[in-house]
């Protein structure tokens, strides 16, 4: 809002010498045509001077009528399509405030000249004061409606509240203030969701996009002034958390957490309205959390590290209940990410991680959902390549986990022993027999034309690149060309034909 008070003090400026332009130019142009020198105000008679009140008079009241009904109009209605926290944003603006008492003091001062000039004698000082208010007043119509105007751009409003966050966190690192700020913060959050929410029901993407990011801004200015912030403020209170029972709250307060789990949440309100009406939305709200969750604040803190799980989870449930599978398929990308990064660091976290995929995988079967089920099994893949690579002390456990996913469905999803075979391939390469052996005892029961299907359909994909956009853009089945060797060494070994086959012709896909 600062740049935007400064535009408005410049475009008054300019008004201000464009109007003394004016004035000067037909004041010149009087004096050299006609001759003519401009009138005093003191020379005026009683009855000019009450025409000249009454024409200054209905020209204040335009202005005031102008300011007023637009203020009237544009701030409620804005108000109702976004937050009602407009309204006190709004009562609270200096600027917005001093224009609309500004007016209505002129409008005074030009009703005090009226009275006046009621009698014989001309008040000269009145007449010339209000000339120049009445001129102000004209002047300000334009600015003050180009800043009312960004002052209602929802980008604005979401600055605003985020100022307001920062000044409550400001003044929470007293004992006084930290209830009360406790409250305006909570209450901050709440309306910040309420404006994607609202946004979303209008399909206005950018808004609510710009609503998620300013969550994500919120919690990370948090943690730089966490360590601040009074004991008192970690208080979790029952009221913020209306539908957590009062030892879910009391957990918050001991793992001093409870800000975090209200940021958090309003995602998942945000979530809730977007999914399935608007992906690019719910790739945001994911993509935040988990760049949240990677912040140093969070994986140093084993409370926030599981809470950014939960809410992974939590998001999977939503959207797997809601069949939206465009929404699993970006959050299960999110989720995997966020665990890859952990896993040098967080391996037995990771093992959890994997868990997670198994279960929610079985829930998307349960579903009739077959893509995300082999979606799943490529993030585990890639999940299980990772472990290895850091030989992280659970990648025997990673394997397992891997291979009895989906191990009781029949017949198995293609999708499913793909990803098996990619990462059997990718130990064949990297010369590690021991976790090929386990892969190879995997494909045993199955029938061989079904390997022989796997084998042309993986060898056909030779694009890394998915042929049509999507928000993973890669393709999940593509084989590295060094890889696509020892591929080809995997299925002969399945099929008991260690020796050289026919190449399979290559389609790109």
């Amino acid at each position: 809002m600062r740049h935007n008070t400064l535009r408005f003090l410049r475009m008054i400026l300019f008004l201000i010498m464009g109007a003394l332009g004016i004035f000067l130019v037909q004041t010149l142009a009087e004096l050299l045509f006609t001759a003519l020198s401009p009138p005093q105000l003191s020379a005026l008679t009683s009855s000019e001077a009450r025409s000249l009140v009454n024409l200054l008079n209905a020209k204040l009241n335009q202005a005031m009528a102008i300011l007023f009904i637009v203020t009237g109009m544009a701030v409620p209605l804005t108000a109702n399509l976004y937050s009602l926290k407009f309204l006190e944003l709004f009562i609270r603006n200096p600027v917005i405030i001093s224009a609309l008492l500004f007016v209505i003091f002129v409008n005074l001062s030009g009703l005090w000249t009226s009275y006046s000039s009621s009698g014989e004698a001309v008040p000269a000082f009145h007449l010339a004061l209000m000339l120049v208010l009445t001129i102000a007043s004209l002047l300000l119509i334009f600015p003050y409606l180009m800043y009312v105007f960004r002052f209602l751009h929802p980008k604005t409003l979401l600055g605003l509240l985020e100022g307001d966050v920062k000044a409550c966190l400001r003044h929470a690192r007293q004992s006084r203030g930290a209830a009360f700020n406790r409250e305006r913060v909570a209450e901050t959050l709440e309306h910040i969701a309420n404006i994607a929410v609202r946004s979303v029901d209008r399909s206005d993407r950018n808004t609510a996009i710009d609503s998620v990011l300013s969550l994500e801004k919120m919690a990370r200015h948090y943690w730089s002034v966490r360590n601040q912030l009074h004991s008192s403020w970690f208080e979790a209170d029952q009221n913020f958390f209306l539908g957590f029972s009062s030892l879910a709250v009391s957990q918050m307060t001991a793992s001093r957490s409870w800000m975090e789990m209200k940021l958090f949440y309003q995602f998942f309100e945000v979530l809730r309205a977007a999914c399935p009406r608007m992906p690019e939305l719910t790739s945001t709200i994911a993509k935040s959390l988990r760049k949240l969750g990677l912040e140093p604040a969070s994986l140093e803190n084993p409370a926030l590290r599981e809470l950014v799980i939960d809410y992974f989870n939590t998001f999977l449930r939503l959207t797997i209940n809601r069949r939206d599978v465009r929404s699993v398929f970006i959050i299960f990308d999110q989720y995997r990410t966020l665990a890859e990064t952990m896993e040098e660091k967080f391996p037995k976290e990771v093992l959890e991680v994997a868990y997670y995929f198994e279960y929610y995988g079985m829930a998307a079967r349960e579903q009739g959902l077959p893509f995300v089920v082999e979606t799943v099994a490529h993030d585990l893949g890639a999940l299980v390549k990772k472990a290895w690579q850091n030989e992280s002390p659970f990648r025997k456990e990673m394997l397992d986990r891997f291979l009895n996913y989906d191990r009781q469905a029949k017949p198995p999803l293609p999708g499913v022993k793909k990803a098996q075979a990619l990462l059997a391939s990718y130990f064949i390469h990297s010369g590690q027999e021991e976790p090929v052996e386990f892969i190879r005892r995997s494909f045993h029961e199955l029938e061989p034309e079904f390997i022989r299907r796997l084998e042309r359909e993986l060898l056909q994909v030779t694009s890394q690149k998915y042929w049509e956009v999507s928000e993973r853009r890669m393709n999940i089945e593509f084989v590295p060309e060094p890889q696509r060797v020892k591929l080809r060494e995997f299925f002969d070994a399945v099929l008991g034909n260690p020796g050289a086959r026919d190449a399979i012709p290559h389609r790109q896909k």
